[in-house]
């Protein structure tokens, strides 16, 4: 990632903090606009106090009866090229979808129309007929998302880059959108198959199997037959794929020892999906969130070399009951167990700390307990490391300094 791109997720993340903490006390579309929208295009660089950039209740005549208009219009070179309506945060978009389209085909220039309540935004292109809005968004962003899990996917970084003042291309974005879109269609076809793989799928996979080479047909009874065996592997597959990319695990294997326990010889056992029952356990999405934030918060908060270098040690354990993310070693390494409750919310439990229900999201005293879960571990393993490291200072909250 450029650091230019680095920044602006930086500058991303603290604005989706921001509109979230600010969100529940807006009541109205005026207040939503002024306190959530504007501080977003602010945020991407535009300067809505200046009329020639930024046009508030933008007229575009589509005939000598009707008149339409946006709440936003980003204008270049006196002509709107980027449309936006807005609501009041938290009421349904859809009914404006047709304001905003009739609008975006009034004005020839126009070539990015944004929906919005301040916390989501819908981008929508004309992808298929030029100044004829598509029906289908190519990108979504939900600010309160990413200020709960504390990041942004890279591709909705990159959309909503591509959109800041000076970057923004309007020739570009047809094209971008029906990438985006054939994207996103092929990403859902691979999320069936992997949930609910269809007969023909089975069949395309099998036949390509050492296996399916000796068959002279497959039947619908070996379709059956193996049906879970492929939505298994489409998992494990996933699962792999994932925590590869993230460093766990090597992409061309995905080890599963005998059994759980550990080693005699005191060596570190990463397991990068466990097998319980006969097949293996791919963790949720929440599960390798709260994995990935973990990982890469502590890279920003330790501040010994030697305990940066400890870090990589870091894995899980997963069973149908727990999730456990561990340094080197999953029972004596425990630093906490990852759960959801009833009603959505994760929380952390750190056995070494003794300290349960802790809230996943970001805050000085959840820094804390990782902070002190980890070096107590790194402590306990034997490992030395010549100062204690200090809590870095959170923008907004208290730091706090870290026991041994």
């Amino acid at each position: 990632m450029s650091p230019d791109l680095e920044d602006f997720k930086l500058r991303m993340l603290a604005h989706a903090k921001l509109v979230a903490s600010r969100a529940p006390k807006v009541e109205s579309e005026a207040s939503t606009n002024a306190s959530l929208v504007q501080p977003f295009l602010t945020t991407l660089g535009y300067d809505v106090s200046n009329p020639d950039e930024v046009s508030p209740e933008h007229h575009a005549d589509f005939s000598e009866k009707y008149q339409n208009k946006v709440d936003y219009a980003i204008l270049h070179l006196g002509k709107p090229v980027i449309a936006i309506e807005s609501k009041r945060v938290g009421a349904a978009m859809r009914d404006d979808r047709g304001q905003l389209r009739s609008y975006f085909n009034a004005s020839p220039t126009v070539k990015l129309g944004i929906l919005t309540d301040g916390l989501k935004y819908e981008l929508y292109a004309d992808s298929d007929k030029p100044n004829m809005m598509d029906e289908v968004a190519f990108l979504r962003l939900d600010l309160s998302e990413i200020a709960k899990s504390g990041t942004v996917d890279d591709i909705t970084l990159e959309g909503i880059s591509a959109i800041r003042s000076g970057l923004f291309n309007p020739e570009d974005v047809g094209a971008e959108a029906k990438r985006k879109l054939l994207f996103e269609s092929i990403v859902q076809l691979i999320k069936q198959f992997k949930t609910k793989p269809s007969d023909d799928f089975i069949r395309f996979v099998l036949d390509r199997t050492e296996m399916g080479s000796k068959l002279s047909k497959i039947t619908q009874k070996i379709v059956d037959a193996n049906r879970d065996i492929v939505q298994l592997a489409m998992e494990a597959f996933v699962a792999r794929e994932a925590l590869a990319r993230l460093g766990f695990a090597p992409k061309d294997v995905v080890r599963a020892p005998p059994d759980h326990h550990e080693q005699a010889s005191g060596t570190s056992e990463q397991l990068a999906v466990p097998v319980a029952d006969g097949g293996t356990l791919a963790p949720t999405e929440g599960e390798v969130r709260a994995l990935t934030y973990v990982k890469n918060r502590l890279y920003y908060l330790v501040r010994n070399d030697v305990l940066f270098g400890e870090i990589d040690k870091i894995a899980y354990r997963k069973s149908k009951t727990s999730f456990r993310v561990y340094y080197d070693r999953p029972n004596s390494g425990s630093l906490f167990d990852y759960r959801e409750r009833k009603d959505g919310e994760a929380v952390l439990q750190f056995p070494g700390l003794a300290v349960e229900d802790v809230p996943f999201g970001i805050s000085p005293a959840l820094d804390d307990f990782l902070l002190r879960a980890f070096t107590k571990r790194v402590g306990d393993a034997g490992v030395s490391f010549e100062t204690q490291p200090l809590l870095r200072a959170i923008k907004g909250g208290q730091s706090a300094a870290a026991d041994a």
